[in-house]
């Protein structure tokens, strides 16, 4: 799965300006992160069609990134991410993003970023 990060003015509007310029591309967001520091807001997306988002956004004047993330399933109790957190750090992993996909069936899925994606992968 591919994870598309950008930084924003942190100004009113920006949101909107971004998920209007996914829409009219027609992309759908399937999971999104965003948060504010020091005047610039930063944005996480997951949307349907990942290269085409970056590509609308980067025409209209967005510097972005990607990232493979990997997606995983947890038991929807307390401490399961604790556990895979700690096994990844234990393991050297330094997780870099997360972001929370959904709940089903007792089972959540997150997407993490990580700075070793074969060792993250390797020891899940």
């Amino acid at each position: 799965m591919i994870q598309i990060d950008l930084e924003v003015p942190d100004r009113p509007g920006e949101l909107a300006k971004l998920a209007a310029i996914l829409g009219d591309a027609g992309i759908n967001i399937d999971a999104i992160g965003a948060e504010s520091a020091g005047g610039r807001s930063y944005v996480s997306l997951i949307v349907n069609q990942p290269m085409q988002a970056r590509e609308a956004m980067m025409k209209s004047g967005y510097a972005c990134s990607t990232r493979t993330v990997l997606v995983v399933r947890l038991d929807d109790k307390p401490g399961a991410l604790a556990a895979l957190a700690r096994k990844l750090g234990d393991a050297g992993v330094d997780v870099v993003s997360a972001i929370h996909l959904g709940t089903v069936g007792g089972h959540a899925q997150v997407a993490l970023g990580v700075d070793n994606l074969e060792r993250a992968r390797s020891l899940v």
